[in-house]
């Protein structure tokens, strides 16, 4: 039997509303080579199961669903369904979020025509719903990161720019990464965007939007979105991966350049002309972005880590500039 194209992953828990318009917007794809596997992630199974009974005529054979008696995580859902994958793309649909109609079709054909390319990220719209007692009601919508032009580096560094509705990933790269971190609950997509945009480049399909994040801002519990629902918990882990990257970095090169940075960025001083600490290391960064692909040699002699490596020559740049003054 052929391996599909594309595998989906999504995951799921107690949520039936929300996964019968998910199934549906896999189905109405317009690309058809793709094999969907869901993730219940400790939820009831019959209403699963019930789901995908239902839709069978449309899912053709192609569905398949994966129960856990407790739930392990998002990050270890996504990493369950990619281990029972064969797809030589991975996309994860979250079972709350919907996609264009072509988002298969044109993601799949860029990554085909183009292996220079990790991954392909699109641009993105929210969709801001609520729920009623039988249905889901749209009421309103925005753009999600309109700034965002390209998938970069220098932007991840702020904050994710991509939400997993958004992506489709070559799963090679997800191996050869380690796929997704099942120790965080949350922001584990960000910090895998990390290292992704790290190691590889990433396509961005811009223009109208093909990905949309669907937000119930108001919503509690299992309907709600994790990080509304969430918010403390994914400030919690948001800080937890940004100390664990300045660790590794501190390690290796001490503190120095760092308090200085983080002294002058709230001081509002300059290195002789009218730019902040912050928008001194965001311009080095983007330099950095270059200099980390034609050093990668570099790199795996010394065995430092690319982000490492990455933040040792800014603080480089930042003691020379420094010493100018």
């Amino acid at each position: 039997m052929a391996h599909p194209l594309v595998s989906i992953v999504m995951r799921t828990k107690d949520r039936t509303i929300l996964l019968r318009r998910a199934i549906a917007d896999v189905i109405a794809q317009t690309m058809s080579d793709w094999e969907l596997i869901i993730v219940n992630d400790g939820g009831v199974p019959q209403p699963v199961d019930d789901l995908l009974a239902h839709y069978a005529t449309g899912l053709a054979g192609r569905a398949r669903v994966i129960h856990n008696e407790t739930s392990q995580g998002m990050e270890h859902a996504s990493n369950q369904a990619i281990e029972a994958s064969t797809g030589t793309y991975v996309c994860i649909h979250d079972d709350d979020d919907t996609w264009h109609p072509t988002f298969l079709e044109t993601t799949s054909r860029l990554l085909e025509e183009d292996d220079t390319y990790a991954a392909v990220a699109v641009r993105t719209e929210i969709v801001l719903e609520k729920l009623t007692d039988t249905a889901v009601e749209e009421i309103g919508r925005e753009p999600a990161w309109p700034e965002i032009h390209r998938f970069s580096l220098t932007e991840l560094m702020s904050q994710n720019i991509a939400v997993p509705i958004s992506c489709m990933y070559r799963r090679s790269v997800i191996d050869e990464l380690g796929g997704f971190r099942s120790d965080l609950p949350v922001v584990g997509d960000w910090e895998f965007h990390l290292r992704l945009a790290v190691a590889h480049d990433v396509a961005f399909v811009d223009g109208k939007p093909l990905a949309f994040w669907h937000q119930r801002r108001s919503q509690g519990g299992a309907l709600g979105n994790s990080v509304f629902a969430g918010a403390d918990k994914h400030a919690y882990f948001d800080l937890k991966v940004r100390d664990e990257y300045l660790r590794e970095y501190a390690e290796k090169n001490g503190v120095g350049a760092l308090l200085f940075i983080a002294a002058m960025s709230k001081r509002g001083g300059t290195f002789g002309a009218p730019e902040t600490a912050f928008s001194f290391a965001v311009r080095q960064a983007r330099k950095g972005v270059y200099f980390v692909r034609s050093k990668r040699q570099i790199m795996s002699q010394t065995g430092e880590s690319p982000l490492a490596y990455t933040l040792t020559r800014i603080g480089r740049r930042v003691s020379r500039a420094m010493h100018r003054r």
